[in-house]
């Protein structure tokens, strides 16, 4: 008689969730492990933990380097006849890097194996060789999962044992925050509020080189003004054929509808779209030209969109902008919509 094990399901989280998680784990002297697929963002939770905790960062890709690269290179010392090992210097120093920081082991699992097992006396005792972490130092890990097809190693159990695990989801809300204080294109933002479920991070097909993850989304986004007869092949390089015909067409869809200046100049008499995605498009798209010079114009043709698109365009001008807040015009808008910013 065959028995089955049942399958192991790990608790996820998304970005915003294992950031808190990792800040935590952190500061009370254990390392993470941070797991997930390509292009979710791992990378740059660490990057905002640091620019947060304003300590630097110093990423060190596993996968990149061999053991040598981590212990040293042997250099005999001819008075006492023994050898000494000349560490790395890209590894922290706190005279260099200062008293506190994070040391990021990136491609963890792509490493190999003789890497992983090098890697192990940094992660549990901050040693690796002749070499001392600072003591106000921390370690962080990431990699993607097997099935994730990356390339990874199996991590042997005394290994994992050693590493507090966070699995990670792709967040739509976090991306879309980072992306509108991070001046990536509009359209791409507006394309992942309107078909992000659909499109965004959907397994590969066998031998497919280019798919759709955040990543590559935010790459493709530099391209749209692009020509149209360049655009498309340009997004399909990226994200690959599907997604790119999809985000062709949204912004083609988005452009017919006018500028945003002209919106601007005329809130009270421009077309309100009908359309969905170009109802995003446009809040989107207005929220990142909002400045208090415009800002009246703005929200009196936000008053014109459902309650949705109105609220998710005045959330966006307030988030790359905060002062847009202290001006009578929010003030007269919030004490109407009350309803709206409690939703």
């Amino acid at each position: 008689m065959t028995s089955h094990q049942p399958a192991i399901l790990e608790r996820t989280c998304t970005i915003a969730e294992a950031a808190e998680l990792i800040a935590v784990l952190t500061e009370a002297g254990e390392v993470p492990m941070i797991w997930g697929e390509p292009g979710i963002g791992k990378t740059d939770i660490v990057r905002q933990l640091g620019a947060m905790m304003n300590r630097p960062v110093i990423e060190f890709h596993a996968a990149l380097r061999e053991t040598v690269d981590l212990r040293g290179i042997p250099v005999a010392d001819p008075v006492t006849g023994t050898t000494r090992w000349f560490v790395p210097d890209e590894l922290p120093r706190e005279d260099r890097d200062g008293p506190e920081g994070y040391l990021f082991l990136d491609e963890f699992p792509q490493g190999s194996p003789q890497m992983m097992a090098a890697l192990a006396g940094l992660i549990l005792y901050g040693v690796v060789g002749e070499y001392r972490l600072p003591k106000g130092w921390r370690v962080i890990a990431a990699g993607n999962r097997k099935q994730d097809r990356s390339a990874t190693n199996t991590m042997p159990v005394h290994i994992r044992n050693r590493f507090s695990h966070i699995y990670v989801v792709p967040d739509q809300k976090a991306w879309v925050t980072w992306a509108t204080t991070n001046d990536v294109a509009p359209e791409a933002v507006a394309f992942v509020r309107h078909r992000g479920h659909d499109v965004m991070h959907l397994p590969p097909k066998p031998e497919q080189n280019a798919h759709c993850t955040y990543r590559t989304l935010t790459k493709a986004s530099k391209f749209v003004h692009a020509s149209p007869a360049q655009r498309m092949r340009l997004f399909a390089s990226l994200i690959g054929d599907g997604p790119a015909t999809e985000f062709d067409g949204f912004i083609n869809l988005y452009r017919s509808i006018g500028t945003l200046d002209d919106i601007i100049k005329n809130p009270l008499k421009a077309n309100v779209p009908t359309e969905a995605s170009q109802k995003y498009a446009v809040a989107t798209g207005l929220a990142r030209k909002a400045t208090r010079a415009n800002w009246k114009a703005i929200i009196t043709y936000a008053n014109r969109l459902d309650a949705e698109r109105q609220t998710l365009l005045i959330h966006d001008a307030t988030l790359r902008d905060p002062s847009l807040k202290e001006t009578a015009e929010y003030g007269e808008w919030a004490v109407a919509n009350g309803h709206l910013l409690m939703a």
